[in-house]
């Protein structure tokens, strides 16, 4: 085995580069844009929101995305979460929504993709078996952490 990776200590570093890099991913974010451009100006996470979510929520986050005529109910507002959560953004519970964890709703089907599930089937294609679990965090906290900078738009 190799030095570096022995006793945990790969695994640790990788959780700590994690964990680091979602405490201060906050501090990186920039003014909102329309457009995704790729830029490092645009908002942590609104290149994954656009390229999985905004289909169903729309761009701006209003759920009125352009496959919302398919669905059987109307895609949720994102703009509006703190507002219906009496002004607390409940960001473990919207985590749990978007990796599968929690039930969206009491009636109909789950209609929104299970995004921890394709995150990590992608992730553990790339980085397989080293850090896929923090990889498929990362970019949970990412879609969180934007729909956190929508919300009042």
């Amino acid at each position: 085995m190799h030095p570096t990776l022995s006793g945990g200590r790969f695994l640790a570093r990788i959780v700590a580069v994690a964990g680091i890099a979602a405490l201060c991913s906050p501090a990186f974010a920039q003014s909102r844009s329309e457009k995704t451009t790729g830029k490092a100006d645009d908002p942590i996470g609104q290149s994954s929101y656009f390229a999985n979510c905004a289909v169903c929520h729309g761009r701006t986050g209003h759920g009125d995305g352009p496959y919302t005529d398919y669905l059987t109910r109307k895609p949720a507002d994102l703009t509006t979460i703190r507002e219906r959560n009496k002004g607390v953004f409940p960001l473990d519970y919207l985590y749990g929504m978007i990796d599968g964890r929690e039930a969206i709703g009491a009636h109909g089907p789950r209609e929104m993709p299970v995004w921890g599930s394709a995150f990590r089937a992608e992730s553990v294609q790339d980085f397989w078996p080293w850090g896929s679990e923090q990889v498929v965090r990362g970019k949970i906290l990412e879609l969180v952490y934007y729909i956190q900078t929508i919300q009042g738009k």
